[in-house]
């Protein structure tokens, strides 16, 4: 998933996040709970997608700076200001879905157990870039079967859905 594709679903669960709010609202038709069913729990898995994704960008970064920048910043000022809005965003959408849970004796977000733990997704991450780094010179030599063989490997090896 690419920042911008990231940013545009964290985007899309916030309106949603506001919309359902505001049916919930006292001067508006309350919103039935009971007849949501399943689109409360993809809410929930939603959110919960999302914020691991930012979590896992933002460790995938921090791993990369670490391991080959001395710790130096690997992403131009405005790149990491929107990384950090962006686990800021989802983290306020997940709190407001908390409260919204809680109203409505509904399952919660535990917040913490996914930023301590992202899955395999900074692995993903990680093989990704290092997939279009050697993609891009295996195209600057002009040995673009090599660069397909690039891309297949990490089709292969790493389904992007998972996250054990």
């Amino acid at each position: 998933m690419t920042a911008a594709q990231g940013w545009r679903v964290l985007m899309s669960w916030a309106s949603l996040l506001g919309i359902s709010m505001l049916a919930a609202s006292h001067q508006l038709t309350r919103f039935e709970v009971d007849t949501a069913g399943d689109f409360l729990e993809l809410w929930r898995k939603k959110l919960c997608m999302i914020l691991a994704d930012v979590v896992a960008l933002e460790r995938a970064v921090d791993l990369i700076s670490e391991g080959f920048f001395d710790g130096h910043d690997v992403l131009f000022a405005d790149s990491q200001k929107k990384l950090t809005s962006s686990h800021e965003t989802s983290r306020l959408l997940v709190v407001g879905y908390n409260c919204f849970a809680k109203e409505n004796g509904k399952e919660s977000i535990d917040m913490e157990a996914i930023e301590r733990s992202p899955g395999r997704k900074v692995d993903h991450f990680l093989n990704e870039w290092i997939m279009l780094s050697r993609s891009k010179v295996l195209v600057a030599r002009g040995e673009i079967f090599a660069t397909r063989d690039e891309v297949l490997a990490l089709l292969k090896t790493d389904d992007p859905g998972t996250n054990p």
